[in-house]
């Protein structure tokens, strides 16, 4: 299965959080398009979003397995962004579960 192009968006109070989900992203397999932060509101718990539809949602949901996050079709505020998986980490981000 094609894995779709990841952007890493931060969404806690964890600095450098995004680069280190960044590379558990790319260790396993996906490629990472952009990194940053997203502070257009809090998002709960870490999510992998994607549009429905699309190629991105298989692949967001392998991504989610991977990184025991919760997976949702895209929100409102994050609709027109371009296309690709968007990862929103936040406090509780553990990474993958074989990095333990």
């Amino acid at each position: 299965m094609a894995k779709v192009p990841v952007r890493v968006y931060n969404n806690s109070t964890i600095t450098g959080l995004a680069s280190k989900a960044s590379d558990a992203v790319r260790g396993n397999g996906w490629t990472v398009a952009e990194t940053g932060n997203y502070s257009s509101g809090t998002i709960p718990t870490t999510t992998v979003y994607f549009r429905p539809g699309t190629e991105e949602e298989a692949s967001a949901k392998e991504l989610a397995e991977v990184l025991r996050a919760r997976v949702e079709p895209r929100f409102d505020g994050i609709q027109s962004a371009a296309a690709g998986i968007i990862l929103i980490v936040t406090n509780d981000f553990q990474g993958p579960s074989k990095n333990k």
